[in-house]
């Protein structure tokens, strides 16, 4: 993965900021209170945040409120599914839903980030994680009000853009894609779903009878991640760059948070990482996922339960996995269009 000299005039300061405030402050909020145990779930629900970037307000508004309930949908229908013993069919029911949702809702919106990496990551890492103190209620919740805020602190510049001297040194928000509902059940997008769907549950079911890692999901997480679009089903761009990136990521977390952390520590890593991904992440993906990774594995063991060390490898262990079973499929999938003349899905 070679890494390029990045753009300075190409550094999204606005939307690293959006990101920093969205995800901690609501940290900070429960920390204060003694329930970090929790955090996850803001985490995730934060994720609104990430969403509407470069779009004028009057199209941003709708963009990070379905953003804003889908991920408050998938926090509450994982923390549900854990509540009553993670049933396989109903995880995978829930992953089947979660995924079309993410592939039809991208193709709808147009919205970056593309595809149903985030809400994936959501209901897996919801539906995984034991709820231990929490309850139900406190889940609904934390996640209604940490999406909320996400949704005021997305819509936060159109305040500061009343100002002529703030709005000038502000990047021209010129992004507005096309809403195109009718186009969404496209014979491309429903070959996505379904091979995104059963690729990530080869994945988890592989991790699972190998016992390679007590962390499943990020395989399935890894999986949908490099299936963003349908044209990423014949592409092994993405799949050098999450490997690559992942381990590095890895590495970085080893760095910043292995031994023996504490909470106020472990929320300012967060707070660092989720910043510096946003600004980096347009410019190149595999940058972006070395801060992607130490982010993720803080969010989710905000109540420090358990040991780093065992984090890191199933981390790195998941994602080689879940980057070999899309190797496989994008092979096989070359393949196919070949053998029928097909050209290549750009």
């Amino acid at each position: 993965m070679m890494i390029p000299k990045l753009d300075r005039s190409r550094l999204d300061w606005e939307s690293g900021v959006r990101a920093l405030v969205s995800t901690v402050a609501p940290l900070i909020v429960l920390a204060s209170m003694g329930r970090l145990d929790l955090g996850i779930y803001a985490s995730f629900s934060a994720f609104t945040g990430l969403y509407g970037r470069g779009e004028p307000y009057g199209r941003r508004w709708l963009t990070l409120l379905v953003a804003a309930l889908s991920l408050f949908s998938c926090v509450v229908a994982g923390a549900w599914v854990q509540s009553i013993g993670e049933p396989y069919w109903i995880v995978t029911l829930g992953l089947l839903a979660v995924i079309a949702a993410g592939v039809l809702l991208t193709s709808i919106l147009q919205w970056i980030p593309r595809g149903a990496i985030f809400f994936v990551f959501a209901f897996l890492g919801c539906s995984m994680k034991p709820l231990g103190e929490a309850t139900l209620a406190e889940v609904v919740l934390v996640s209604s009000l940490s999406v909320g805020f996400a949704w005021v602190v997305g819509m936060s510049g159109f305040l500061l853009r009343l100002i002529p001297s703030v709005r000038d040194r502000l990047r021209p928000l010129n992004r507005t894609p096309a809403r195109r509902i009718g186009a969404a059940w496209s014979r491309a997008n429903v070959a996505l779903i379904v091979i995104s769907t059963l690729a990530a549950l080869a994945s988890m079911g592989v991790a699972s009878v190998t016992g390679v890692a007590a962390h499943q999901y990020w395989s399935a997480v890894t999986v949908v991640a490099i299936f963003s679009g349908p044209a990423a089903l014949v592409s092994f761009d993405r799949i050098g760059h999450r490997i690559v990136g992942t381990l590095v990521g890895v590495g970085v977390a080893a760095a910043l948070l292995g031994g023996q952390s504490n909470q106020v520590y472990l929320i300012c890593v967060i707070a660092a990482c989720s910043f510096v991904t946003e600004l980096v992440v347009a410019q190149h993906y595999g940058l972006a996922l070395a801060f992607i990774t130490p982010l993720a594995l803080g969010a989710t063991n905000l109540g420090l339960t358990q040991e780093w060390e065992a984090l890191f490898v199933d981390r790195a262990r998941e994602t080689i996995l879940g980057g070999l079973v899309c190797f496989v499929i994008v092979v096989l999938a070359r393949k196919y269009f070949e053998r029928r003349g097909y050209e290549l899905p750009a």
